[in-house]
């Protein structure tokens, strides 16, 4: 038995790496397996984890991924730890590699990266274009966005453990690939273009001291454009093979580098004080010193061309130039790996960087506004150096960023762009992987080499500084955009130990972003967000899962948790129904095309997969866990939309059950069940392909009783029930991802449609008078499935490609042929008020040539009456009047009911003394009546023109009947006409009342003679009417439609909808009874092409608007 233990605080490290690798699937013990085996070789002890049972301490996995800034010697410092292997060990004694702390890991290097080259080469033109009011709040805007954005990075920093990897690797562990993988790929795009920046920018300086038109100090170098990008080329060029050879060389000297920048921007704010006024007509220099007047002069904007034939400056394009003076502010996340307390350094360093850079920018400002007239600040961008007490610092300084800088931002990129393409983000990447056991950044960086080449002809510093600054505002906002996604999402695990961060600040960082982007270039500003659009779309449909978890997760689920609770069941209406599908599978590769037909069935709808896993709980829990990731890589390799219920249970049909009733949530809940039919005869077409379900355990093969309880139990629930027959032998192919169609039939020619078939056959349900136990039934119809068939026929057809390679049609029959005419009419007008747009073709059954049909009426006649009783008739007297309830009782009956148009079932029986003249029947060899109901629009005038015509003929045609004083079946206890909802009358349980009558009063009575010739015209009448379709047994009914549909939906049709019995009462108690009720389904499905069969307890379309 389990204790508690006292002193848990001896194991808090080993709870920290265990709680580090939740979730993670990091690749992280390369390096310290081989330092741990190293200090175990030099007998250095081991600490023991209690949680983990592992040896050594877990390094963070920053080597693959670092990348820092090299304006320090923070990167010398780090790579040595790691090519030295000096890890930190809590009980081994081994010396711990240097860690950096605030000021010189985030403070420094977030500082030089803001105080980039901008600010020698572009304050003049800044001024000079927008003014003093523009310029300052240009620097405003910049740094609220470049602040909120701080906000958001500290919160993700500080919401967990940080580890090396930079950026990038922060950004995808915390708010998942999606967002991982577009905004990693413009934080390339930005840094590169920052790199790229800094070195066109250098070229400038270069030339104003040492061109041969320009240059000051001396005339070396040629100038001009093609120039220009060579000695930009040039730099680059030395950067990236610094990059690949001599990275920690540089490394070294970058502290020494690092003191030029600083020592040339206190020179700047110095001279500003000891300068004196001067004028230098040649260079365009009026330094006035401190003035008011120059102060006044350079307050408001005044936007001009900066060279003749450009066109005039905007405010959209000076920030745009403007605002890469603002970036930087992910150089301290890129020294994450080196941090001794990274959650802490990031956060405040990069704040105090932020606040220190604007002062210092907001002092060149007024300082330059202020001591300068405007047109030296128009006409000469090198003004800084002309009025400094010692020019040359200023260039040094200059160049010196810039070297550093794209040295810093090639290293940077490449480590990003690596870091990506060993996530597998992108399948394009791939090639730029290493081979395995490589840590390299060859391809990265000389990939990156080759993008920078050609940026360079997009032209001088106020062309890239555009791209720059649009590829970093995307960056900066979809930052902001997701850390307000995980604060609205309400994840209980977002719990940042930054409190300054609040939605709001994500929120107006976002915004500003955005704004930004609108005022430099509107097209630009819709054509990045398109591409990060498009970029996170392709990571989320294309990428393989990841365990970094995803943020979108969290945000779906706040969502759907909000509306489902909307999604009121008790406001469901009929006229928004959709099926929602519950398939309950056995065997997952006999059912593959059925599960793949359910998908397109479900039209938008609830689409759940149930599997019983038969067994004891406790036994079959690790079954249980083992089948549900089979189940959910099954759903995701067929791409179908649906979610997978499993249960444990000790049978199939208590498993079912409670699938059945816990499926769905809320307002969405299963209304159909699916069932594929019980193949007693071992004849399934088993699919061939792996499927990731293979090795799960299934159950033995399920009894007749429990299949006939599932339905029965389904039923009772008030849910529809669907029994899918021959789908096995459904062949299915995917034109797309999405899409389900069928293939051509064999012989069918290309483009020719096949066929969807829907036979909705009317039903009658069995109902016991009250208070009569084991009195007769009578047949009530049923128009629930009728309706549901034509239904769900049409959804299925209004699925694209169903519908393109498909042609819907409704198949109908009559008994006779002279019913023909008047079913068209009547189920045309039907279809029309539905909106069914499919063929319509009615059958007749008599004089067809149908085998079934004719041997049946051939043995029923040969029969005396007592034998022709219906198989549910009981003895009963004629004159009985007893009221058929409006409820069926709980047991339901179901048996094919004929439909029979209204003014045939009231002349047969008419009560009237007049009879009609008999004529031989049609011998008519045309079976059916076809034609499109979306193109026949008759008027009603014609339509009952036309019932009227086909009531005449059938008078002169149909043999003479003696008339039936029997009426009492007709009326309900009320005295009412018992009749159905189309207006037609009740007649079930004629038969039956009439032949019991008659073998009541079989014997001849002397002292009447004139009853015995009326009872022998009831005994004729009961002869002739005992040859309906109506009154035939199940079996028979079942043989004949099977016929039917044989020699109508056989060539060429693909799927045949049609109507579901269901079992009779007392059939769950007896297997014989099952069996039998499996065995009528097969009469008629038996050779058919696949069959969906349903049976409906409600309407599912409605009429009214």
């Amino acid at each position: 038995m389990s204790r508690f233990l006292s002193r848990a605080g001896t194991n808090i490290d080993d709870l920290e790496r265990q709680l580090a690798r939740v979730g993670s699937n990091e690749n992280e013990n390369s390096a310290d397996e081989s330092n741990l085996q190293a200090s175990t070789s030099k007998g250095q002890p081991t600490e023991s984890t209690a949680l983990l049972g592992l040896g050594g301490a877990s390094s963070d996995s920053a080597g693959q991924y670092a990348h820092g800034c090299m304006h320090t010697d923070a990167a010398d410092t780090l790579s040595k730890a790691w090519r030295e292997g000096e890890h930190y060990h809590r009980s081994g004694g081994a010396v711990a590699a240097r860690k950096l702390g605030t000021w010189d890991g985030v403070f420094m290097p977030v500082t030089l990266s803001i105080w980039g080259i901008l600010v020698y080469v572009r304050m003049g033109y800044f001024l000079s274009q927008v003014g003093i009011v523009g310029t300052v709040l240009s620097f405003v805007c910049g740094y609220l966005t470049t602040t909120m954005t701080t906000l958001s990075i500290s919160a993700i920093s500080t919401n967990g453990t940080v580890k090396g990897g930079g950026p990038y690797y922060m950004l995808s562990r915390s708010l998942g690939p999606e967002f991982g993988g577009s905004i990693g790929l413009m934080f390339y795009a930005g840094t590169l273009l920052s790199a790229v920046l800094n070195t066109v920018a250098f070229v400038e300086p270069l030339l104003k001291n040492f061109g041969q038109e320009t240059g000051g100090v001396s005339h070396a170098f040629p100038e001009g454009t093609n120039w220009h990008i060579l000695y930009s080329s040039v730099l680059f060029t030395f950067c990236t093979i610094v990059c690949l050879t001599g990275a920690q060389m540089f490394a070294r000297a970058s502290t020494v580098l690092s003191t030029f920048i600083i020592a040339s921007t206190g020179m700047i704010m110095a001279s500003f004080a000891i300068r004196q006024p001067f004028i230098d007509k040649e260079k365009s220099v009026y330094y006035t010193s401190w003035s008011l007047d120059t102060f006044r002069e350079n307050l408001w904007p005044d936007l001009s061309p900066i060279a003749e034939g450009r066109p005039s400056e905007t405010l959209g394009s000076v920030l745009g130039v403007l605002f890469p003076a603002c970036i930087g502010i992910m150089a301290g996340a890129s020294m994450s790996s080196s941090l001794r307390k990274p959650s802490k350094s990031i956060p405040k360093g990069t704040l105090w960087a932020v606040l220190l850079t604007f002062v210092l920018y907001m002092a060149i400002v007024l300082c330059l506004g202020a001591t300068t007239r405007r047109v030296t600040l128009r006409e000469n961008f090198n003004v800084l150096q002309d009025i400094n007490v010692l020019p040359i610092v200023v260039p040094v300084g200059a160049i010196i960023t810039s070297v550093t800088s794209t040295l810093s931002g090639v290293l940077s990129a490449a480590s990003v762009l690596q870091a990506i393409a060993k996530d597998d983000l992108f399948a394009f990447m791939r090639p730029l992987k290493q081979r395995a056991g490589s840590d390299g950044m060859t391809r990265a960086i000389l990939t990156t080499y080759a993008f920078g080449q050609m940026a360079f002809f997009v032209g001088d510093t106020n062309a890239v500084a555009p791209f720059t600054t649009m590829f970093n505002l995307i960056m900066f906002a979809f930052v902001n955009l997701a850390c307000l996604v995980l604060k609205l999402a309400a994840s209980v695990n977002f719990r940042p130990t930054f409190h300054y961060f609040k939605a709001w600040t994500a929120c107006l960082g976002a915004l500003g972003c955005f704004t930004i982007m609108c005022v430099v270039d509107v097209v630009s500003a819709l054509v990045s967000t398109g591409v990060v659009t498009v970029l996170f779309l392709y990571v989320h449909y294309t990428c393989p899962p990841k365990p970094w978890g995803d943020v979108t997760q969290s945000l779906i689920y706040h969502q759907c948790r909000k509306y489902m609770l909307r999604l009121d069941l008790r406001k469901d209406h009929v006229k928004f129904w959709r099926p929602q599908i519950l398939l309950l599978v056995h065997n997952p590769r006999s059912s593959l095309q059925l599960i793949r037909f359910c998908n397109a069935l479900k039209k938008g709808g609830l689409y759940v997969i149930g599997h019983v896993i038969k067994g004891e709980f406790h036994e079959m829990l690790p079954e249980y866990r083992k089948q549900e990731a089979a189940w959910l890589k099954l759903v995701d390799e067929l791409r179908v939309k649906a979610f997978v219920n499993l249960t444990v249970a000790r049978s199939d049909d208590q498993g079912a059950r409670s699938i059945a009733f816990g499926a769905g949530l809320g307002g969405m809940r299963p209304n159909i069940v699916v069932l594929g039919f019980l193949n007693r005869r071992q004849e399934e077409r088993i699919s061939a392909e792996p499927l990731p379900t293979d090795g799960i355990k299934l159950n033995e093969p399920i009894d007749s009783m429990s299949y006939v309880q599932i339905i029965e139990d389904v039923m009772a629930m008030g849910k529809a029930v669907g029994i899918a027959y021959g789908f096995s032998q459904l062949s299915l192919t995917a034109g797309r991802p999405s899409d389900t169609v069928l293939p051509l039939a064999g012989g069918e020619k290309p483009g020719h449609k096949q066929y969807i078939d829907l036979w909705p056959i009317q039903i009658g349900t069995a109902a016991v008078p009250d208070g009569t136990a084991g009195s007769h039934r009578a047949y009530l119809t049923n128009f629930d499935s009728y309706v549901m068939v034509l239904q769900l026929g049409t959804v299925l057809h209004l699925v694209p490609h169903w519908n393109q390679h498909f042609v819907l049609r409704v198949m109908c029959f009559v008994e006779h042929q002279q019913d023909v005419a008047e079913e068209y009419r009547r189920v045309a007008k039907l279809l029309r008020d539905l909106r069914v747009d499919a063929e319509l073709h009615v059958h007749y059954l008599q004089g067809s040539d149908l085998q079934t049909y004719d041997g049946a009426r051939t043995q029923a006649a040969a029969k005396t009456p007592t034998n022709a009783l219906p198989p549910n008739a009981k003895p009963m007297d004629i004159s009985a009047t007893d009221a058929v309830p409006s409820t069926p009782s709980t047991g339901f009956s179901m048996r094919v009911n004929l439909p029979m148009p209204a003014r045939y079932e009231a002349r047969r029986f008419d009560t009237n003394n007049t009879s009609t003249s008999a004529t031989a029947a049609s011998n008519s060899s045309s079976t059916s009546c076809s034609t499109t109901s979306s193109s026949e629009d008759s008027d009603s005038s014609d339509s009952d023109t036309q019932g009227s015509l086909v009531s005449r003929q059938r008078n002169s045609q149909r043999p003479r009947k003696h008339r039936l004083h029997l009426m009492s079946n007709l009326f309900d206890g009320s005295g009412n006409t018992r009749r159905r909802s189309d207006g037609s009358m009740v007649l079930s349980n004629f038969y039956s009342q009439t032949f019991a009558s008659l073998r009541r009063n079989r014997q001849p009575d002397s002292s009447k003679k004139g009853k015995r010739k009326s009872q022998h015209n009831l005994l004729q009448a009961a002869e002739d009417t005992v040859l309906e379709f109506n009154d035939m047994s199940l079996q028979t009914q079942n043989s004949i439609l099977n016929e039917l549909m044989h020699r109508h939906s056989r060539q060429g049709t693909r799927l045949i909808f049609t109507t579901l019995q269901a079992p009779e009462p007392g059939t769950l108690g007896s297997k014989d009874k099952a069996d039998e009720y499996l065995d009528h389904i097969d009469a008629l499905a038996r050779g058919l092409p696949p069959v969906f069969l349903v049976h409906a307890t409600s309407l599912t379309v409605t009429t009214s608007l």
